[in-house]
């Protein structure tokens, strides 16, 4: 990531960090409701995380906190896992 595009995620509220298997430099904004109880994405800013173990079926889990989720993880929606996925 060059020094103007830096500048600019900085003075958007984000922060340059290394994320995902090869390690790019990537502008990571946080989400206001960040760990907010939910059931359902649209009850957050991004999605609605299942917490622990994603092979178990849960009803409700956290808004994700930021704008760039990597990992193995299960959206909650409608207070049900609706699918596992996992991102590099």
């Amino acid at each position: 990531m060059s020094g103007p595009d830096k500048a600019a995620c900085q003075a958007s509220g984000g922060r340059v960090e290394r994320r995902g298997r090869l390690g790019s430099e990537l502008c990571v904004r946080p989400f206001a409701d960040a760990g907010k109880s939910c059931t359902d994405s649209a009850q957050c800013q991004g999605k609605c995380i299942a917490m622990g173990n994603t092979a178990e079926p849960q009803t409700a889990g956290q808004c994700q906190a930021d704008d760039r989720l990597f990992g193995c993880y299960s959206e909650i929606k409608g207070g049900k896992s609706a699918y596992t996925i996992c991102v590099d």
